[in-house]
């Protein structure tokens, strides 16, 4: 298929999911080729593999901020989020790797709202028994803030109310240290983020964790 066509089709089913997703639907995008665009992603790999989802809810928070922070800096808005999350390709367990993205109704540059999505489509993609080694969020279909348009539902005191609490959150973080004021889905303590050198023994969840008495 030529690029210009394989564009046009991922145009007309952006349009298509948008309409869907104003309908409580969604559209799954596993292993889909992503369009070159203007995009901001924030990814990291785990320092200790995460099997249980308030972790890796804890780290997708964590990654939809930091984009959300970015985007703001740029003064961008997003149109779509991306997740994704996958184990290690080198592990013996089978390799896993997952990834969905949602349209948004109007275009956000509100680190709420882009939590609240990514939360919603690890919530669809996370598969037990699964021990991740990465994960990470990509805002899609960026524009300007002059360029935005907002649906017909939006509420423009809602959006001026949303606008200042983030450039207050972004101060408070600028001034003295990144994270001093995040959501509560961030969770107090990276241990998703932590080496396995510095982690706390699980005595109680992990046999191969157990203290050995010679």
């Amino acid at each position: 298929m030529k690029r210009g066509n394989k564009m046009s089709l991922i145009k007309c089913r952006s349009l298509l999911d948008h309409y869907k997703e104003l309908n409580g639907e969604s559209w799954l995008a596993l292993d889909e080729t992503l369009p070159e665009a203007k995009q901001v992603m924030s990814s990291r790999s785990f320092g200790t593999r995460v099997n249980n989802i308030q972790e890796l809810e804890q780290a997708v928070s964590y990654h939809a901020c930091n984009a959300g922070q970015r985007l703001r800096k740029h003064g961008l808005y997003t149109n779509a989020v991306y997740v994704f999350i996958q184990n290690s390709p080198f592990d013996e367990a089978e390799y896993y790797s997952a990834s969905r993205m949602i349209a948004l109704p109007a275009p956000t540059d509100c680190s709420i709202r882009i939590t609240k999505a990514a939360l919603w489509l690890l919530k669809r993609i996370f598969k037990e028994g699964i021990y991740y080694q990465k994960a990470g969020v990509m805002l899609m279909e960026l524009v300007p803030e002059e360029g935005q348009q907002t649906d017909m539902f939006s509420n423009l005191q809602s959006n001026i109310k949303t606008s200042n609490l983030m450039s207050t959150l972004d101060s408070i973080n600028k001034k003295y240290s990144k994270g001093t004021i995040k959501l509560a889905s961030e969770g107090t303590h990276k241990v998703w983020a932590m080496r396995r050198s510095f982690k706390s023994p699980n005595y109680t969840g992990d046999w191969k964790e157990l203290p050995v008495i010679n």
